[in-house]
């Protein structure tokens, strides 16, 4: 990279560009869910139907993801972010002018197909052109980003849809891209990183597009076609393990892979790889299964569980600028080990709750959650950079958020379908009971009673199946627990790795 130092305000502009570009990334992911109500109904399809709404972006998204280190040794780092903000943006235009769904799908895709490399360009570029003093700090603010935007998404995305319409989730993205496309552009354009003429491994394009579209079908699907009673799933899961088995094969002998295997030789990379597959998979699926319980068996209303569920982002929002100082004073693996811990805390809580749970429960337990949460991300993101050269950031770091972006859609399938089957099982259980014959059950004999005997039942069973899913949440953090303890007590005497620092930046 050429240029002068930036100035603090220089660096203060950029990277409040690079945190709303990751921002209105992230957020566009989950902003479409709430809406797909109103896109089906106004685009004249099914609600099923609209659902390939968010598995397209999705695909596309994770496609982008690991192609990143390829693209950024083709293209350079800085025309690549410059280049991928522009096109999300031009996309976002036509995702809102969508005539039909088909049109919303093809550009839906080539939405999140482009906007793959903004979210781990991003926290290279913000490692890049930062210091070593200030990284800490730097991972911390980016961070809350990506965990907050999440949250925010369904709730911006619920009221855009009531008030005004669907196609303003999109518009919104337009002054955003463009501003940070233009601070990219003018601001840094000639520190652009060096570039070769890299091989395209097109056999691995093919295998990662031909896998991760099978996943997502699989997992978006699932409970839908009744999984395994289904022929098309069954096919999707035999292409899924089909097409990433070949795709490791191809990228462990390919000589320029799209997927460099190699970067999992560094132990600490592996270590956030295995924390990340567990953990990020839960708190995805906590995000979008404890408001489907409030408003499908609690009664709430989309406003009022967005508000329990908002008290995650509470603690990162105002804690996370002062983590760095707890991960100088302990490490990035005992900060790690605290957020975990945090989590058990916050899920062992919710598993005891009760049909009479009121919203100041829900809210503390989401509140102590996002608790975690500041303990979590920075040293997570930490520990995953520590010791790759900066040379192979863009890489590894498309590989990070490419395996958070499935294992996010991983985890919500599989605590969606635990807490609906559990919810049948415990359903049929205790309806046993309710007879004529138990002295304890209401005799009820018109339908609106048994109706409303019904909804009970149904809101019991939903509470005995949530409080379980939690219970297994709970304790696939204390192993995680364990695991970080035997590693800091493993690791603790041995020297740090050294870091290649790209020293051209200033």
């Amino acid at each position: 990279m050429n240029g002068g130092p930036l100035s603090t305000g220089q660096k203060v502009l950029l990277f409040i560009a690079i945190a709303l570009a990751t921002f209105m990334m992230v957020l566009d992911y989950s902003i479409a869910n709430i809406a797909i109500p109103y896109i089906a109904g106004d685009l004249a399809v099914s609600t099923d139907e609209g659902t390939y709404v968010i598995t397209s972006f999705a695909v596309g998204n994770a496609i982008g993801l690991i192609m990143t280190g390829w693209l950024t040794k083709r293209v350079g780092q800085i025309k690549l972010i410059v280049i991928a903000t522009l096109l999300f943006t031009v996309f976002s235009l036509t995702c809102g002018l969508s005539p039909s769904l088909s049109f919303l799908v093809i550009n839906r895709f080539i939405q999140g197909l482009v906007s793959g490399p903004m979210v781990p360009l991003s926290q290279s570029l913000l490692i890049s052109f930062g210091t070593i003093e200030s990284r800490a700090r730097d991972l911390a603010f980016w961070s809350t980003i990506v965990v907050t935007a999440p949250v925010v998404g369904p709730i911006l995305g619920g009221y855009i849809s009531d008030y005004y319409s669907w196609s303003w989730i999109f518009y919104i993205n337009i002054p955003v891209g463009l501003f940070c496309a233009a601070v990219f552009w003018f601001m840094i354009r000639d520190r652009e990183s060096p570039t070769n003429d890299e091989p395209a491994d097109y056999g691995g394009i093919l295998l990662l597009a031909g896998g991760v579209t099978c996943l997502q079908i699989f997992l978006d699907k699932g409970q839908t076609w009744d999984w395994w009673n289904s022929d098309i799933i069954r096919c999707l899961a035999v292409g899924t393990v089909v097409c990433f088995t070949y795709l490791m094969i191809q990228e462990k002998w390919y000589a320029k892979p799209l997927i460099d295997l190699r970067l999992f030789k560094i132990p600490s990379f592996t270590l956030s790889i295995v924390c990340l597959l567990f953990s990020y998979g839960i708190y995805f699926g906590t995000v979008v299964l404890v408001p489907l319980w409030l408003q499908e068996y609690m009664g709430y209303t989309p406003e009022k569980a967005g508000l329990a569920v908002a008290a995650l982002g509470i603690a990162p929002i105002f804690l996370t600028l002062f983590t760095p100082t707890v991960i100088k004073k302990l490490g990035n693996v005992l900060t790690l080990l605290l957020g975990f811990s945090l989590f058990c805390v916050g899920c062992f809580y919710s598993a005891f709750f009760t049909t009479e749970v009121d919203l100041n429960h829900i809210a503390l337990a989401r509140f102590i959650f996002g608790f975690g949460i500041v303990y979590y991300v920075p040293p997570l993101f930490g520990i995953s950079v520590q010791d790759v050269p900066t040379a192979e950031l863009p890489s590894a770091t498309g590989i990070f958020h490419f395996c958070r972006a499935m294992v996010g859609a991983i985890g919500t399938s599989i605590f969606t379908t635990l807490w609906i089957r559990r919810t049948y099982f415990h359903h049929e259980r205790i309806g046993e009971s309710l007879t004529r014959f138990n002295p304890f059950t209401p005799q009820a004999q018109d339908p609106k009673s048994l109706a409303l005997l019904n909804r009970l039942l149904d809101k019991e069973a939903a509470m005995m199946a949530i409080n379980e899913a939690f219970y297994i949440m709970g304790w696939t953090f204390v192993g995680l627990v364990l695991l970080l303890a035997f590693w800091y007590f493993r690791t603790r005497n041995q020297p740090p790795a050294p870091v290649v620092q790209n020293t051209s930046v200033e």
